[in-house]
């Protein structure tokens, strides 16, 4: 296993990285499929990593309580990039 991920950092998780990881959950639950009509699960995790906006949305959504602060995104937009590289 490598290095732990930790909240703040899982953005760094490749798009080949998180599908690889949903599949075994899709597996492992049983289900026909991750992506069907009106369901994607591999889109819903992907978008949850590597989107702030988005998790921040979802948390609110889910009332999911955050630190106030919202910190992060200048960040989270250089590590991403420097990934990608």
């Amino acid at each position: 296993m490598g290095r732990l991920i930790h909240g703040n950092e899982v953005h760094l998780l490749g798009e080949a990285e998180i599908k690889a990881a949903v599949r075994k959950m899709v597996e492992n639950l049983g289900l026909a499929a991750g992506s069907m009509e009106g369901f994607d699960i591999y889109k819903v995790v992907q978008v949850y990593f590597r989107d702030l906006d988005k998790r921040h949305e979802i948390n609110r959504t889910l009332r999911i309580v955050e630190d106030p602060v919202y910190c992060g995104e200048e960040e989270q937009i250089r590590e991403t990039a420097e990934a990608e590289e």
